[in-house]
């Protein structure tokens, strides 16, 4: 059948209804989503136009995660390159508020991170090595730190076109990683390649924010209430976590003309909010220390955005009389001022404040026991099974402690027949390890055993009783001394775990492998497995012979130039507080079968 054509009237109509439609409704969208929908206009109209501004958004999205890969590598590069002498350097010299203030602000422009130093405060004070006032004013101090970020990126980012130095600074960092091996050195090139990541980062930014300025009604952006800024600063810095990211976005914005001056300086005030969700995520499930800080930190960087909102149009005004206008530069300043402000305003705080969060926050300190405290001692028989089981959960908890020393997750490394070389080959990379907190537990459960077994030797009588009581009892005195050598240990492992030498490196994986199949015969013997104590027995035969012929080796090297007189001593140390450990566990064992002590 011949299909009749259609009237052409009938057509138009048909299609004129259809424009009219859609040409509504992307008007009508286009008032709350103008970029989007700038794309799908131009896309209507020129589907290469379309695909051109599509890419300008990939690029944008691409720039910001150059940006925070760069941020994360630099931080974690200068981090490694310090090491632990960065960490005592902050322990020492915070014992002060200006000088913590001081410290804080220091430590955030080395490792370009607030969040960084202040999650290194919180475990300093988590660990009991810091008190919650440096804690505070380090906190204060990191967010006059940050602001050195701002700058770096308003004085050079901005200033030139860095693409080729950001090139030169990825590929002379990197080659540099490469071929530096695994020395601090390494590090120190990882951070020159994690600048120019951030370098080439705000290069994409600045060029898709430059090209996006062309999609973007200007005019229909000057409508929003300031207010709206803010917010979008605190939610896009608590989903990318970085501050310094979103006000990389903010001078991009201004650069190019897509934000007013205002606009800008809103979004960073709500970049300094934002960025409190890290630290407070950082508190969570943490001691009650923790927690009091990431609240003074709440407390800080939310009142001082909310002064630097209110004081918004005198700061504005401020500046313009420096004669920085309307800069990047300009916006750096602010975000400087805003924070200097706050710490002005909270610094002569510090201290009523933190007295005033050590009555907050308080949790309930639970038993380190998981039996004695359950069972009364007017029935020695049944109070003595309780101290038993308690001294073998001491000793595994000695076992935990020793592998966490050698940086070792205690839930991997103490598993049933694991792989002592793949765990050392897993874990070979050093891990911070709250050595104090630590410690500390096992002393509460120590103090409670030693307490608890004097109240009970008090009403023993039967002699058979007595017997296996002064046996647990010895047992329980030999794994207080293990713990003793493990926390004495811990300083030089540190110091091995960041050598760069092939003599220091090969002392340290033998010495976690000492150590490692050490507590792994022990905790096997704990939970029922005979055969552990002839391994053990071989363990501690092999370390005492070590012992006696290390002497003659480490003088061999002395004279063979390979380690200093000052390692020799440390190297002496660490067999002999290691040989002790493994002699400390095996005396252990036989107090349980003897009454005679193992000599």
């Amino acid at each position: 059948m011949m299909r009749m054509p259609m009237n052409p009237s009938r057509i138009q109509s048909i299609f004129g209804n259809r424009r009219m439609i859609k040409s509504s409704i992307i008007n009508a969208a286009h008032r709350f989503l103008p970029s989007f929908f700038t794309i799908i206009r131009y896309y209507h109209t020129n589907t290469y136009i379309g695909f051109l501004v599509l890419m300008i958004y990939i690029e944008a999205f691409s720039a910001l995660g150059l940006f925070l890969f760069g941020m994360l590598y630099l931080e974690d590069s200068l981090k490694k390159a310090a090491g632990s002498a960065f960490k005592r350097w902050v322990k020492i010299s915070t014992n002060t508020n200006a000088k913590a203030l001081l410290t804080g602000g220091v430590a955030t422009t080395l490792l370009q991170s607030s969040s960084a130093v202040t999650l290194m405060a919180l475990s300093l004070i988590g660990a009991g090595i810091m008190t919650l006032q440096s804690g505070i004013g380090i906190i204060f101090g990191s967010n006059i730190g940050t602001t050195a970020t701002g700058w770096i990126i308003a004085l050079i980012g901005f200033k030139f076109n860095i693409k080729i130095i950001a090139m030169f600074m990825i590929g002379f960092g990197g080659i540099g990683s490469v071929l530096a091996g695994e020395g601090k050195s390494r590090h120190t090139f990882g951070a020159i390649a994690g600048f120019g990541l951030i370098f080439l980062g705000i290069e994409g930014l600045k060029e898709s924010f430059t090209a996006l300025s062309s999609t973007i009604n200007i005019e229909t952006l000057q409508h929003y209430n300031i207010f709206v800024f803010v917010i979008t600063g605190i939610i896009l810095t608590a989903i990318i976590q970085s501050s310094s990211a979103s006000i990389a976005i903010a001078q991009s914005a201004l650069f190019t003309g897509v934000l007013s001056f205002e606009q800008s300086a809103a979004l960073v005030i709500g970049a300094n909010i934002g960025t409190t969700a890290t630290v407070l995520i950082g508190a969570l499930g943490g001691s009650a220390d923790k927690k009091r800080s990431a609240v003074a930190h709440l407390l800080f960087n939310f009142s001082t955005g909310v002064v630097a909102f209110i004081l918004l149009t005198p700061m504005l005004w401020l500046i313009k009389y420096t004669g920085l206008h309307e800069s990047v530069e300009a916006l750096a300043l602010f975000h400087t001022l805003f924070n200097v402000t706050g710490v002005i305003i909270w610094y002569p705080m510090i201290t009523p404040l933190s007295t005033w969060l050590m009555k907050h926050f308080d949790t309930p300190n639970p038993t380190p026991t998981l039996y004695i405290h359950n069972v009364s001692q007017s029935i020695p028989a049944l109070a003595h099974e309780a101290l038993r089981k308690e001294v073998v959960h001491l000793g595994s908890q000695v076992c935990a402690f020793a592998v966490w020393a050698i940086k070792i997750p205690p839930a991997e490394g103490l598993k049933h027949h694991a792989s002592i070389s793949k765990l050392l080959e897993t874990y070979e990379t050093p891990i911070d390890v709250p050595y104090t907190t630590l410690y500390h537990e096992l002393q509460r459960l120590q103090g409670d055993i030693l307490e608890y077994a004097s109240s009970l030797s008090a009403v023993i009588q039967l002699p058979n009783v007595r017997e296996e009581f002064d046996q647990t009892l010895s047992m329980a005195t030999q794994l207080i001394a293990a713990s003793k050598y493990i926390k004495d240990l811990t300083e030089d492992i540190t110091m091995l775990s960041e050598s760069d030498t092939l003599e220091m490196a090969a002392f340290y994986h033998e010495l976690r492998y000492q150590i490692l199949a050490i507590c792994m015969a022990y905790n096997n013997w704990l939970n029922g497995d005979a055969q552990a104590k002839d391994e053990l027995e071989k363990l501690f035969t092999k370390l005492d012979t070590s012992y006696k012929n290390s002497i003659g080796i480490l003088n061999d090297m002395i004279a063979n130039y390979k380690i200093s007189k000052h390692m020799t001593a440390i190297f002496m140390n660490i067999t002999h507080l290691t040989r002790n450990f493994s002699k400390a566990l095996y005396k252990s064992i036989n107090m349980t079968e003897t009454k005679e002590p193992f000599n």
